[in-house]
């Protein structure tokens, strides 16, 4: 049985009806929460400038770091979940199907409409995104950006890997890292971000 997005989306969006006082959303294993894309990038884009041009890669490291590592715990947690093993794991035929998996529950999340253009096992994960809100809130509050702006998905890219191929959790996280080639907020048609084997792991 192929992985149904649409099943895993629905799924998720009605689970979301179910919200404590605080609005915490008890879903997929995890505490979820309603959180304002505007006030996200917010956050992300003022701490890039704050660190300044001198120390602009590093802001960027942390940033694709923070949302590798939030990834990797996030979607581990979904993984081990009662929801996850009800509605999505009947869909899973290989090891692979755990990414469209994952992808799908992203999607749900409102993070962008993530697809999976290319999956080489323990090698190589390709993800598009014509609608990233990162790219999208950047482009709104700046114009057009001089280098690409979608940290957390290209963490996420690089997370989606680390938990298939990277091996026993906790062990496997920036095993892999990703890297994102085209992003809206520079002008291109759509974002793309491309995980591979990471060079600052020894042990990868």
């Amino acid at each position: 049985m192929a992985i149904d997005g649409t099943k895993i989306i629905h799924a998720v969006m009605e689970g979301s009806k179910i919200r404590e006082s605080k609005g915490i959303i008890p879903l997929f294993g995890v505490y979820l929460s309603l959180c304002a894309t505007q006030y996200y990038n917010k956050l992300s884009f003022d701490f890039e400038e704050k660190m300044g041009k001198k120390r602009e890669s590093e802001a960027r490291t942390l940033l694709i770091g923070a949302a590798q590592e939030c990834g990797y715990a996030t979607f581990q947690g979904i993984r081990d979940s009662w929801e996850w093993k009800q509605v999505v794991a009947p869909m899973i035929e290989n090891k692979e199907d755990q990414i469209l998996g994952f992808a799908a529950v992203a999607v749900a999340f409102g993070w962008g409409d993530l697809e999976v253009e290319e999956l080489i096992p323990g090698e190589k994960l390709i993800i598009r995104v014509s609608d990233s809100y990162e790219a999208r809130g950047y482009l709104e509050q700046h114009g057009l950006a001089k280098s690409e702006k979608c940290y957390m998905l290209r963490g996420v890219a690089g997370a989606f890997m680390d938990l298939i191929y990277g091996g026993d959790y906790p062990e496997g996280l920036y095993v892999f890292s990703a890297s994102e080639t085209l992003c809206r907020a520079k002008g291109d048609a759509y974002c793309e971000f491309i995980a591979r084997k990471s060079s600052h792991r020894s042990d990868a």
